[in-house]
């Protein structure tokens, strides 16, 4: 069973967690060493070997999003002097003469670089927090996000454009430091899922797919460049991706405005993954992926805690469905102890590198969270 918490609601619980003893077994991390703390134990210490999991990028669909994505539910927030100040010192533009004009994008565009980022990423943001109450002989796992977190969360685009002011380059310098966005040709072709066009024709399909056709022009602005700098990562034909027929004219005009700006970094292509959404923070792609990409680190992300549907969402699971769910999975025989089963090794901002099960095995912590049916590997659980 899946709950989610009011998002004042959470900020008010992790408050009172944090701030008192839980009478249930508290499952913490402790930030200094990155291990496991069972409250009124020691510390059990973890692995770092971690058996990956599958090379697949999965990521959620904006279709697993219910209706509260809907901008009339959100409510104007003002950016702080501060925040703008951010913002202006993101990006690094280049002379107005070789700025980008949407005749430019349809027509001969003006190839070269477009804009820089100087900006490295931010520090860890802090661990997930149990906010479950499960009854006796259950597990309550509490998740942060939605898939695997790494690169531009589409929902965190949406929101530092609809209340940050953000526009698409900024967006996109914020999920993937260090990068240099440029200006490539807008003619040939490029293949989705064996589904070979122009790039306005997949791009708008990409787009209106992952973004639907209600979210802010800026936002489907920097996801244009994301999928159209992942393709080309893979050579202009890549799999994987989302594809929705007929794209509305926004979606297509969004698309245009952008087409065939791409992000490099150190001279090559980026691998710009993205997905749904990020716990309060993007995970590191060296923490998911177990491959490191000095653009794919963790950064904060201001508006999940306040506006994402799936940050701090309680799972309940009961002991013997936990049981059946690890030794399928992995072919072992858990021991009695159930507190000994998940022993966690933290990475980033709170996200699961890896997990020592039952002191016999250590996997990668987005392949256990998938196990477990879990939204994302930034977890943190309580047992009954």
């Amino acid at each position: 069973m899946k709950v989610r918490y009011p998002h004042v609601s959470i900020a008010l619980a992790i408050a009172v967690l944090l701030a008192s003893a839980s009478v249930s077994q508290v499952y913490a991390v402790s930030e200094e060493t990155g291990t496991t703390v069972l409250e009124s134990t020691s510390t059990v210490e973890t692995t770092t070997d971690i058996t990956s999991g599958s090379s697949t990028m999965w990521k959620a669909e904006i279709s697993d999003y219910d209706s509260s994505l809907s901008l009339v539910e959100y409510e104007e927030v003002t950016p702080t002097d501060e925040e703008v100040a951010e913002m202006e010192e993101a990006t690094t533009l280049v002379d107005s003469e070789d700025a980008l004009t949407i005749e430019e994008a349809t027509n001969a565009v003006a190839e070269g670089e477009l804009a820089s980022s100087s900006a490295t990423g931010s520090t860890d943001s802090g661990y997930a927090v149990s906010l479950g109450s499960p009854e006796s002989g259950q597990f309550a796992f509490t998740t942060y996000g939605y898939g695997h977190c790494v690169g531009m969360s589409q929902n965190g685009a949406n929101y530092y454009a609809t209340y940050g002011g953000y526009d698409y380059q900024q967006i996109l310098f914020h999920y993937y430091p260090g990068t240099t966005l440029v200006q490539e040709s807008t003619s040939g072709t490029i293949t989705a899922n064996g589904v070979t066009g122009s790039l306005v024709d997949i791009l708008s399909q990409i787009v209106y797919a992952e973004m639907s056709s209600t979210m802010d022009v800026e936002a489907m602005k920097a996801q244009t460049v994301a999928a159209y700098s992942y393709i080309m990562f893979y050579g202009g034909s890549a799999t994987g991706l989302a594809l929705k027929a007929n794209p509305p004219q926004n979606v297509i005009d969004a698309v245009t405005s952008v087409l065939g700006q791409a992000l490099y970094y150190d001279g090559s292509y980026a691998l710009t993954v993205y997905g749904a959404s990020s716990g309060g923070a993007t995970a590191s792609s060296n923490d998911i992926f177990g491959t490191n990409y000095p653009y794919l680190v963790s950064v904060q992300c201001d508006y999940d805690a306040q506006y994402d549907p799936y940050y701090g969402e309680v799972t309940n699971m009961s002991v013997d469905e936990v049981r059946s769910r690890i030794q399928s999975a992995y072919g072992i025989t858990l021991s009695s102890n159930v507190s000994n089963w998940i022993q966690v090794e933290v990475g980033d901002s709170g996200y699961v590198r890896s997990v020592t099960i039952d002191g016999q095995k250590t996997v990668n912590g987005k392949s256990f969270s998938s196990v477990l049916g879990l939204r994302s590997a930034k977890f943190a659980y309580v047992i009954g």
